[in-house]
């Protein structure tokens, strides 16, 4: 039996002013976060079998925000290593409603916030590149439940080494009442924060060195890599529980900040994931691994079916928390352990690097952010 409140050190950011809020338990307060997300499906460069090239169609419909991507996977690998990597297709995308309504999108997998889905709607995606054109099967935006509360239950990993820096560590679950007299689809995503120290590293005396950061207000990014979807066959209008994601019991950083979110996805997205978290044993994301490589399992070339493409299409709503683990704080006279000594900080105090954006970096201040 899990215990929601086995973690004393938790802490659920509090909404400011006029934001919504559910209380499901006093013990946790939920916060409905809606805003901006990470891609939900991670593409980068890939290789795939046998020097195979695919274009890539990614694209997301939500409540807040509408995006697509149209890429290629690599050009090549050179033999010092470097990516040669393809010039982006000329595309155009749009999705048309149930009632023909159509929303136009740019296709670099930039969020369009003038995008509002509507629970309920059913959306078709339209692409258009290089004398081809795609069209997805049409999805229909479904309900989310609350994501009720974030748990977290502290434990040892006993197939580790006591001494090892991960023996120790907290499992966050999600946990949620489902919708009675229907079948739901669920994933589970999440996203770490941390405050960035170091923009760079440069030598210094024959040492690497570190080099602050400019401006201050600097955060690093950690994305979740892992597959985690369930669906509710054998729990309909029951609570569900999932294992997100294990932290370590380790310092720094002294707070650890999580976002994690929920989503009621679609049952085509849901096999195709399911699929992925069955046949990849999660390891890594699925443009990572060849041997499984699950191809876009809801668009199609109007004019060739039988052509490869990766990505999805998915439409789905989501909700999210934010919470904070305390990890200066004793649990069962244990303490957390602290991390290997990083490198040196360069001597010239009032030396600086810029805090450049992108998708591992950010200067915008993460939502539910506490200094």
């Amino acid at each position: 039996m899990i215990k929601r409140d086995a973690y004393p050190g938790l802490r659920e950011i509090l909404p400011a002013p006029g934001q919504w809020v559910r209380r499901m338990a006093p013990a946790f307060p939920v916060l409905l976060f809606l805003g901006f997300l990470a891609c939900q499906y991670p593409v980068g460069p890939s290789t795939l079998p046998e020097q195979e090239h695919f274009l890539i169609i990614d694209a997301e419909l939500t409540e807040n925000f509408g995006k697509v991507l149209v890429s290629q996977t690599l050009a090549g690998v050179t033999e010092s290593g470097d990516y040669i990597l393809p010039d982006p297709p000329v595309a155009a995308a749009y999705v048309l409603d149930s009632h023909g309504n159509r929303a136009d999108f740019i296709t670099n997998g930039v969020a369009d916030s003038t995008f509002k889905g509507v629970v309920g709607e059913t959306y078709t995606l339209y692409v258009e590149t290089e004398g081809k054109v795609y069209e997805s099967t049409p999805e229909t935006m479904r309900p989310c439940p609350e994501l009720d509360s974030v748990g977290v239950l502290f434990s040892p990993e006993t197939f580790r080494d006591p001494q090892d820096l991960n023996y120790y560590g907290f499992d966050v679950y999600a946990y949620l009442q489902d919708f009675a007299g229907r079948e739901d689809f669920y994933q589970w995503d999440w996203i770490h924060y941390t405050r960035s120290e170091a923009c760079d590293v440069i030598l210094e005396n024959g040492q690497e060195v570190r080099v602050h950061c400019t401006p201050y207000d600097c955060w690093g990014i950690t994305y979740n890599t892992r597959t985690v979807v369930q669906s509710d066959q054998l729990r309909d209008g029951g609570a569900i529980s999932r294992k997100i994601v294990r932290v370590p019991f380790a310092t720094p950083p002294n707070k650890y900040y999580l976002r994690v979110v929920q989503r009621a996805v679609t049952p085509s997205v849901f096999a195709y994931l399911h699929s992925i978290e069955t046949q990849t044993q999660n390891t890594g994301s699925m443009f990572d691994v060849p041997a499984q490589t699950r191809f876009n399992p809801n668009v199609r070339n109007v004019n060739d079916p039988s052509e490869r493409i990766l990505g999805a299409f998915s439409v789905y709503a989501y909700r999210y928390k934010v919470i904070y683990i305390n990890l200066n704080q004793p649990v069962n006279g244990i303490i957390a352990r602290v991390k290997p000594n990083q490198l040196p900080f360069a001597s010239d105090p009032l030396l600086q690097a810029p805090c450049q954006e992108g998708r591992f970096r950010t200067l915008k201040r993460p939502i539910g952010w506490v200094d």
